[in-house]
């Protein structure tokens, strides 16, 4: 069994190389850059005490003009090598993430395959090794640990699971567009989908209330800050116990400090992405393979292969569909150099030896033997690299002919590769392309589907490789007549092998299932080609007509082309006004969103407005007090911080009401 593996961010992280935990801890370390926020504070208090000293101190407030150029340096250096420090490591990381989940997955057993999408295995390498390293970067060095993070989780990940089932149903649908318009199930499918949609929408509304009272409690909070400090601040300075600059070092510090928490969401949703990302990846890693094919030195490596194949007392239901049983009681044996067939209906079990002697899966009962050894006991590497297999629908790879050639074999040269396309038939095919063995097929290359005339030359080249070889041969059978030189026909039902022997002699039993298959067949062939005579004398009949038509079609072809181009020149670009039109059942939410925004919009304006006021105020009360004494500038200094407090509370209450009105009435209309 494989070892477990990481399954959550912070093992993650923990399993880095050592290399990796270095760099991480220098990010770490380096993001102390961040201690120079209170130091900004304290410098602007010492600037605005120098100039509201009488006379202005030149001497500090040119000393604090040095400390900032000091910040300035140290945040440069800092801020870097958190950058890159942090970008490097997560960039490692996710390399390494992505080799190691396509090895575990090219490992795994195809049972494993069978309950998972392979579209979606690829989105795993790809998207989600990808949002692992955007939250394992500098986002994770500027993420701040604490109960606020944990409340952002709670409404992110609230909001990932909701709105996705709609989309399955679409998918699903479109994907089946053919089988669907075939059942008229096109109303059955579009009331489904309006259905999930109508639940995603009232979820997702209920979440976007939340979300949209969580963010206007955030940003009315730092109002709430400012007039509770502001308010401590003058009752210190109206007891003489502190200046103005220390009162707006600290103040500047709070609003710093709130900037910052403003700018918390990308980085919770970039970690809390990753979070998620990483569950449902290392959920993969996490699993053990049923068939251990990756460790090469386990199992038994014979000298030579004879090719005795027997199966004894086998019993076998695939791991995906455990209810219905393939195989029971399968025996049977095959000598070497013997071409054996195998027929049933479809879904009888014909090619599930196959994939039991590739060790694609394991019997659930009985065993399989090859030249007297278990296959389990056999090394799964070199099992394979025994076995040659011709897929009914082979599959080409997005590279050259040589390459997908190459790939059956280990540092397999030009020669061999020819040498092999000679004996299957398909040099001289190959020789005919533009750029022979290096012209580029698979995905957006040429393609290759096998016609009648193709399947004939295949099965020719199969046949003189099985005459003039002594290997083995195990032939599943689709059509009977390409199986009839066959030294053995091994004839299955519902898992049973029910018939054995040659073509003639299964087709001696009148009544045998073999025997029925092959009549059947027969009968089916005919029909096929009385029909592709009858189409082909009606394409000749329609050759001649559309030849007659093809003068009277190129001038109307004409005349429509220049109408297309005429509708497409005249059609307008989609506008704004097209856009609120689309909005027009909603219009009401997006006029009462647009005043939120405009009065929300005014709050940081007010906001620096008071400041000015207040520093003004001040200062002004507290240089009088200095030069005359008179504590009564004190108490004066004190109502009016006061009133300054009172008008932050009032913005608070504005902000709360108007920022949940602008977020919910604009997240509503978008839902």
């Amino acid at each position: 069994m494989m070892d477990p593996l990481p399954s959550s961010l912070p093992t993650c992280i923990a399993t880095r190389h050592l290399r990796q935990k270095l760099l991480l801890g220098v990010g770490i370390v380096a993001t102390g850059a961040n201690c120079t926020v209170p130091a900004h504070a304290i410098v602007f208090g010492n600037v605005l005490t120098g100039f509201t000293t009488t006379p202005v101190d030149m001497d500090t407030v040119n000393s604090a003009a040095l400390d900032y150029l000091y910040i300035a340096i140290f945040m440069l250096f800092t801020d870097y090598i958190s950058f890159v420090a942090f970008y490097y490591s997560a960039e490692r990381q996710m390399k390494a993430l992505r080799s190691e989940a396509l090895k575990h997955m090219l490992y795994m057993d195809i049972s494993w395959y069978d309950s998972n999408d392979a579209l979606q295995l690829s989105s795993r390498l790809t998207g989600d090794t990808v949002r692992i390293k955007d939250g394992m970067g500098q986002k994770l060095g500027d993420f701040p640990l604490h109960d606020t993070v944990r409340c952002g989780f709670i409404i992110i990940i609230g909001l990932r699971a909701v709105g996705t089932s709609h989309c399955s149903v679409a998918e699903e649908t479109l994907g089946s567009i053919r089988t669907v318009a075939s059942l008229n199930g096109e109303h059955k499918a579009i009331s489904k989908f309006e259905k999930k949609v109508f639940e995603a929408e009232k979820e997702n509304i209920a979440l976007h209330k939340m979300s949209s009272a969580v963010f206007a409690m955030f940003l009315a909070s730092i109002w709430v800050m400012y007039s509770i400090g502001l308010w401590y601040g003058g009752w210190k300075a109206s007891k003489g116990n502190t200046t103005p600059g220390d009162v707006f070092a600290a103040f500047f510090g709070v609003l710093m400090g709130t900037a910052s928490l403003a700018q918390i969401s990308p980085n919770v949703t970039a970690v809390s992405k990753a979070a998620g990302a990483a569950e449902e990846l290392f959920a993969i890693l996490d699993t053990a393979s049923a068939i251990e094919a990756e460790k090469e030195d386990e199992g038994i490596i014979p000298d030579t292969c004879e090719g005795r194949i027997e199966a004894v007392n086998v019993n076998f239901t695939y791991p995906s569909r455990p209810e219905a049983q393939i195989l029971r009681d399968y025996n049977v044996t095959i000598e070497p150099g013997q071409t054996v067939a195998f027929a049933s209906a479809s879904g009888g079990g014909k090619s599930t030896l196959i994939a039991l002697i590739e060790r694609f899966y394991d019997p659930t009962s009985g065993t399989i033997y090859l030249d007297g050894r278990d296959v389990k006991t056999l090394n799964v590497k070199w099992l394979r690299s025994q076995i040659g297999m011709v897929s009914q629908e082979p599959v080409l790879f997005a590279t050259t002919i040589f390459e997908n050639i190459a790939m059956g074999g280990d540092n397999v040269t030009r020669e061999e590769a020819i040498e092999a396309c000679k004996l299957s038939n398909a040099h001289n095919f190959i020789m005919s392309l533009p750029e022979n063995y290096d012209t580029l097929v698979g995905e957006k290359g040429v393609s290759f589907a096998l016609d009648n005339e193709s399947e004939k030359i295949v099965q020719a080249a199969l046949n003189n490789l099985m005459a003039t070889t002594s290997m083995t041969t195990l032939v599943i059978a689709h059509r009977l007549s390409t199986i009839r030189h066959a030294d053995k026909i091994v004839v299955l039902n519902e898992g049973h092998i029910v018939e054995s022997g040659t073509h003639e002699e299964l087709l001696e039993s009148e009544h045998g299932i073999y025997h029925n298959m092959y009549r059947i067949q027969e009968l089916r062939f005919q029909e096929e080609q009385q029909e592709a005579k009858r189409r082909e004398a009606e394409n000749e009949l329609a050759g001649t007509k559309l030849s007659r038509a093809i003068s009277g079609v190129s001038a109307r072809t004409d005349i429509s082309e220049s109408a297309v181009e005429k509708n497409f020149l005249d059609k307008k670009p989609f506008g704004l006004m097209d856009m609120l039109r689309l909005n027009r059942l909603e219009v009401n939410y997006f006029i009462i969103g647009l005043i939120g925004t405009c009065v929300a919009g005014i709050a940081m304006p007010a906001s620096a407005l008071l400041i000015t006021g207040m520093i003004t105020s001040m200062t002004e009360q507290y240089g009088q007090y200095q030069s005359s004494g008179d504590s009564s500038h004190l108490t004066t200094l004190y109502n009016d911080v006061k009133l300054y407090g009172i008008l932050y509370l009032v913005g608070a209450a504005v902000v709360a009401i108007f920022t949940f009105i602008q977020v919910y009435c604009f997240k509503f209309t978008t839902s």
